[in-house]
C-alpha cells in the first residue's frame, strides 16, 4: 500500500492534504510573509472570515447590528432558532413549554421519547450496558422492533414463532 503524500512547508510542518498546507501558509506559517487577515473595527485579527463574522455577532462591542434573543434565565442567543429550541426544551424557567421534556440522567434533555431512548443505547456515558434483544438463531439486536420483524421475516427458525 503505496504512504500516503505529504505536503511539506517551508517551516517543516508536514500536512496529507494540500489544502490543509494553503490553509497553513495563509494563516499559522512563521515564514510566510502574506498572510490573510480580517481585522475587525474594535481592533481585533482574525485569519478567517467566519470567524470574524461570529465575533461580529456575538461579542463585538463595537457592532451596531448585535442581534441578541434573551431568555428569563440568563442566557442570551445570538439565533432565533437556538432562542426557541432553548425555550421548548431546556430553559427552566419556562411554565409553557409545547412539548413534553424527556431528561436523561446525564442531563442530556430531549423532546422527543425515541430520541432518549436512542441516546440511552447508543450515546449516554452513564448506560454501561447497551440494550440488546438476541434471537435463538444467534444474532442480535439493539431495538425490539427490529428483533421481531427478524423473527417474522428472515430468522431460519421462523417456523418456531409462526402462529398456526
Amino acid at each position: 500500500m503505496p504512504k500516503a503524500s505529504k505536503h511539506e512547508c517551508k517551516c517543516g510542518n508536514t500536512f496529507t492534504l494540500k489544502h490543509n498546507l494553503a490553509k497553513h501558509k495563509r494563516t499559522a506559517c512563521p515564514l510566510e510573509t502574506v498572510k490573510i487577515r480580517f481585522p475587525c473595527e474594535c481592533g481585533s485579527i482574525f485569519t478567517e472570515k467566519g470567524s470574524l463574522n461570529k465575533h461580529k455577532r456575538t461579542v463585538c462591542p463595537l457592532e451596531t447590528v448585535n442581534i441578541r434573543f434573551p431568555c428569563e434565565c440568563g442566557r442570551v442567543f445570538t439565533r432565533e432558532s437556538s432562542w426557541i429550541a432553548h425555550k421548548m426544551a431546556a430553559c427552566p424557567l419556562e411554565t409553557n413549554k409545547k412539548k413534553t421534556q424527556w431528561s436523561c440522567e446525564c442531563g442530556s434533555i430531549f423532546t422527543r421519547k425515541s430520541s432518549l431512548t436512542n441516546h440511552k443505547k447508543s450515546a449516554c456515558p452513564l448506560v454501561t450496558v447497551k440494550i440488546k434483544f438476541s434471537c435463538e438463531c444467534g444474532r442480535f439486536f439493539t431495538e425490539k422492533g427490529s428483533l421481531v420483524k427478524h423473527k417474522q421475516m428472515v430468522c431460519p427458525l421462523k417456523k418456531k414463532w409462526t402462529k398456526k
